[in-house]
């Protein structure tokens, strides 16, 4: 009998039968059918063999397909470039200036291109091209689901998108997560189902204690806020807010007002912790059971306080996209309100008019920083926001019956890290719609940190530059400030690290021939690394001398699993480097603060875990005892990364033709990207 016979046979009832889930005698025409005067048919099922040699024959054919359909869309996107060549592309003109797209320009210090010097490296209209290389194919819809009831509360969740699930959001290029999925490509889903976390670990909303309906009992967690959390963040003026705590003045715009106070008593609660917190979540219940969906049907800067809060403790308890969504809210009712424009009758009311830059600075450094950080577009305008930065002040020097603004302070004060957080993403926002979009050579990256990053960098206050003695209080807002600028400076340079490696590795299969080598992209490697050790070292020394608490700890192991990426790569693919024992130290070194961070964040667990599983062969003390520069594409590395966050990727995904060809590709268009050396 063969194969074929095997599967298609006639059903033991006839159609009607089977539809009415009768009992057939199986003759033609059958009992039944005569009874019913209906038509009795009995139809074969054909089911496909559930063989490995029929499967492996279409996973074999579907591989074929998929990668002559590849082919055709490369020979496609050459015959374009050739056809245009001689044109200006629609999206550069043909003087090298950005041409006017809705993100073109996303802050009031424009980058253009023409700045470039001549020998910056090929014509920026040869490489344009998607982001390709370190972008993969989705393997579904990109549906996400972060209520605290739902179905899928064990699934790891992650709100610094380094240690994100590749079957969640979406989340872009100069994400942490980019680097843990590179190679995945179109290799199909990944089965993450079973990657969960232990059942004790689950985020579970613990009962709102019937005390903390009292407002007294919540004095405690406002004291932690406005003692932690409001430094770095001063979103709300801390006089009004207590004097409408205590009834002194009347609180404003009903129930906004309490879900502006219940968010402010469960940040206070979690960033001061000084253990993993819960107490938290129970007091984010509370403000969700008193908002309502008429209340975006109002608009109020109350609201517009509270639901920016509310967007990024979100993000900080693991749940990115409803942060994302709710700073879009947010961001919607700030424009409604003008919160973007001054007009020359409020400056004689100069309390109202620093009140409404605060809370348009912190919205707008939250929603800039958390975009990096999923790296999605960047949707906050440069042009029409004519609101200026908070005065650098006490609050003591203003207040509802001033009629004069007062002189700004030589020192640090509450606002200071607000209006240099602003400053910097107004610096370097043009920067990161180029790293999401078109990758530049590195001598072009280059100039412009030098012209753009090293700027701000030399024209942030003396009270407030790195390495200046800060009070007690503003020491963390202080070094989260100069751990960002570095960070987003490995952002840059990141990709020219793993062009370096994924060329070596190309050149060593023989793949290509040899080329020279190129300064730039030299420089680029070693500034990278430099930036990345610079960090580390910064973190450690933080942690281990100032007080540790949640807020602490998120920022900390957030900045620092970022800059460890970078020795990680380094040492696996050269290990024979000079350079590697500093390596090894700086990696050690990490995992030392991750291994304490646990405590507060189990996120540093699973860091600590992915570094050590990574690093283990070549963290011995006797270089002697390291194994050789691992073999691994860097692709295949990233694979192997990932797959220590959420679990194995399957042979069959990591080996079959069609990743094979998805590798191929993905290094083509990265070095495309890049230039030619």
């Amino acid at each position: 009998m063969d194969e074929t016979s095997r599967v298609e046979k006639v059903p033991p009832s006839c159609s009607q039968c089977r539809k009415k889930k009768a009992r057939c005698n199986r003759e033609q025409p059958c009992n039944a059918c005569v009874k019913s005067k209906l038509i009795c048919s009995y139809e074969r099922i054909s089911r496909t063999p559930l063989t490995r040699k029929y499967l492996t024959e279409v996973e074999v054919e579907l591989a074929r397909t998929r990668a002559l359909l590849s082919q055709y869309e490369h020979a496609r996107s050459a015959s374009d470039a050739t056809g245009k060549g001689s044109s200006s592309s629609p999206s550069v003109q043909q003087g090298g200036d950005v041409a006017s797209t809705p993100f073109a320009a996303t802050s009031s210090v424009h980058i253009p291109i023409a700045d470039v010097p001549n020998d910056a490296g090929p014509d920026v209209n040869n490489t344009v091209s998607p982001a390709f290389s370190l972008e993969t194919t989705p393997p579904g819809d990109l549906d996400w689901d972060e209520r605290a009831s739902s179905s899928n509360i064990t699934r790891f969740k992650d709100g610094m998108a380094s240690l994100i699930d590749r079957n969640g959001s979406y989340m872009g290029v100069a994400s942490g997560a980019a680097l843990l999925r590179m190679a995945d490509g179109e290799a199909g889903d990944n089965d993450v189902d079973g990657q969960l976390l232990p059942a004790d670990s689950a985020r579970t909303t613990p009962p709102l204690l019937p005390a903390l309906y009292s407002l007294a009992q919540l004095e405690p967690f406002i004291e932690s806020y406005f003692a932690t959390y409001h430094i770095s963040y001063p979103i709300v003026h801390e006089p009004t807010f207590r004097a409408q705590f205590m009834d002194v003045v009347p609180r404003p715009n009903g129930q906004s007002w309490q879900v502006l106070l219940y968010m402010i008593a469960a940040i206070g609660c979690f960033a001061a912790s000084e253990v993993a917190p819960e107490a938290d979540l129970a007091l984010f219940e509370a403000a969700k059971q008193r908002m309502n969906i008429d209340m975006l049907e109002t608009g109020n800067l109350t609201l517009v306080q509270s639901l920016t809060l509310i967007s990024n403790w979100i993000q900080k308890r693991n749940s990115p996209n409803s942060g994302y969504v709710y700073m879009a809210l947010a961001k919607r009712m700030a424009w409604s309100l003008a919160l973007h424009k001054e007009y020359p009758a409020w400056r004689d009311q100069p309390f109202r008019l620093e009140l409404r830059r605060r809370i348009w600075w912190c919205l707008y450094i939250f929603d800039v920083g958390a975009i990096i950080t999923f790296s999605r577009p960047l949707d906050m305008p440069a042009y029409g926001i004519e609101v200026g930065l908070p005065l650098n002040i006490s609050d003591s020097d203003l207040t509802s019956s001033t009629s004069r603004v007062p002189a700004e302070s030589p020192s640090t004060t509450l606002y200071t890290h607000v209006r240099c957080q602003s400053s910097f993403h107004l610096a370097t926002n043009d920067i990161y719609q180029r790293l999401i979009s078109v990758i530049p050579t590195a001598q072009e990256m280059l100039h412009l940190d030098q012209t753009h990053l090293q700027k701000w960098l030399k024209e942030l206050p003396s009270y407030f530059a790195e390495g200046t003695p800060q009070p007690l209080r503003y020491r963390l807002c202080h070094a989260i400030l100069h751990w960002r600028w570095r960070n987003f400076r490995i952002l840059m340079l990141r990709p020219y690290l793993m062009r370096r490696f994924m060329k070596h590795r190309h050149d060593t299969d023989g793949s290509t021939g040899s080329s020279s080598p190129d300064h730039a992209e030299d420089t680029a490697f070693q500034l990278c690394l430099d930036t990345a050790r610079d960090t580390i070292e910064s973190i450690a020394a933080f942690w281990r001398s100032e007080r540790q608490n949640v807020l602490t700890c998120w920022y900390s192991l957030y900045f620092l699993f970022q800059a460890v990426l970078i020795p990680v790569i380094s040492l696996r693919n050269d290990s024979r480097s000079t350079s590697a024992p500093a390596w090894r130290d700086q990696i050690l070194v990490a995992l030392e603060s991750m291994s304490d961070m646990s405590r507060l964040n189990p996120a540093a667990a699973r860091c600590y875990t992915a570094v050590t599983k990574l690093c283990g062969a070549y963290l011995a003390m006797d270089v002697n005892q390291w194994e050789s520069p691992t073999n691994e594409s860097p692709q295949t590395q990233m694979n192997t990364l990932y797959s220590y966050m959420f679990g194995p990727i399957s042979d069959d995904q990591l080996f079959n033709m069609q990743d094979l060809q998805m590798q191929e590709s993905s290094f083509m268009d990265f070095m495309g990207q890049l230039g030619a050396p």
